[in-house]
């Protein structure tokens, strides 16, 4: 699961809106997919309300996408990749469909089929220890040859991989969440999902100053001022060994099936945060010029740091710099 700090604070103070008259400023936070989420309202009309029908987006979503322990009440990811072979929710069969669109758009280098490995790399990392080659090229050649068969509600899987769905699980559902709010017409809002993922609504024309944080020690390397527009982040700040020298996180290479050590942090700019998420854990793995290829093909703007400090901004990110007028 991916995890970076991001300090958000609010500039302005925010006057009337689309979705009331009412003037003030409400936060409700609630726990969902191994962090709080908060959302924050400015000047909403039965915010409590709306706020309870976020939340139960992403517990939806959590309950399915879970691949470490059973579900409780229906079929999600550990029960599929234990069963082979299940009926599923709309939810869960939403997700993988985009997955497995999402592969074939980043040319593997998201891979919903890394489940394995992933679980390798987990435990290992948390004991200090490091997986072994040969291990690891066994287990490439499981996930290269493992694919999903999906018949309406019906989802078998054929090889012996498992599923992910960690890098796109929680920019899904506030993907969701964002559709729910926008068919409200509530535009008036800040929704931070983990800080991974960050949805930032209207202000009467005023900004968010978004920091984002240093990987390996405190403070922001870069600063930001956005309205209306989501933020996805891939960061080692929260994941993350050293050993012999050498850092190793939970952000996996599904090329290579060691963890990415390119960059620190990946942070994207855009509109739809289930993509945003997809493509920040996709880009860890890609060398700096594919990555800029990449993004500028699919129209997004991005900054990368590496050592708590930025090592490209693509000129789009200059308009987002706090201090531009």
């Amino acid at each position: 699961m991916k995890r970076i700090y991001i300090f958000v604070s609010i500039l302005f103070f925010i006057l009337t809106t689309g979705c009331t008259q009412k003037e003030e400023k409400e936060t409700y936070t609630f726990y969902a997919m191994d962090t709080i989420i908060s959302l924050t309202f400015y000047n909403v009309e039965n915010s409590k309300a709306i706020a309870k029908e976020v939340e139960n987006i992403y517990l939806a979503y959590e309950n399915v996408a879970d691949d470490f322990e059973e579900g409780k009440k229906e079929i999600n990811v550990y029960d599929l990749n234990v069963k082979r072979e299940a009926d599923i929710s709309k939810e869960l069969k939403e997700m993988l469909e985009f997955s497995l669109t999402m592969l074939k758009d980043t040319k593997g280098y998201f891979n919903p089929f890394i489940g394995r490995i992933s679980h390798l790399w987990k435990s290992a990392l948390e004991n200090n220890k490091l997986v072994e080659n040969s291990i690891i090229q066994e287990e490439l050649e499981i996930m290269n040859t493992t694919t999903l068969e999906l018949d309406g509600l019906h989802a078998k899987l054929i090889g012996e991989g498992n599923l992910d769905l960690g890098g796109v699980a929680k920019g899904y559902a506030t993907s969701k969440a964002k559709e729910y709010l926008d068919s409200i017409e509530c535009h008036s809002y800040l929704l931070n999902a983990g800080s991974s993922n960050i949805v930032l609504g209207n202000k009467n024309g005023k900004d968010f100053t978004v920091g984002l944080s240093k990987a390996t020690s405190t403070g922001y390397f870069e600063m930001l001022s956005i309205k209306e527009k989501a933020l996805s982040t891939s960061s080692i700040k929260e994941q993350h060994v050293e050993i012999e020298g050498k850092i190793y996180s939970h952000l996996l290479n599904p090329m290579t099936g060691y963890p990415a050590q390119i960059y620190d942090t990946i942070s994207i700019v855009g509109e739809d945060s289930k993509v945003l998420d997809v493509y920040s854990t996709a880009g860890f793995a890609m060398e700096l010029e594919e990555l800029k290829s990449f993004m500028m093909d699919k129209g997004l703007e991005f900054i990368v740091s590496k050592e708590n400090k930025t090592v490209y901004k693509s000129l789009g990110m200059n308009a987002y710099e706090k201090n531009k007028k």
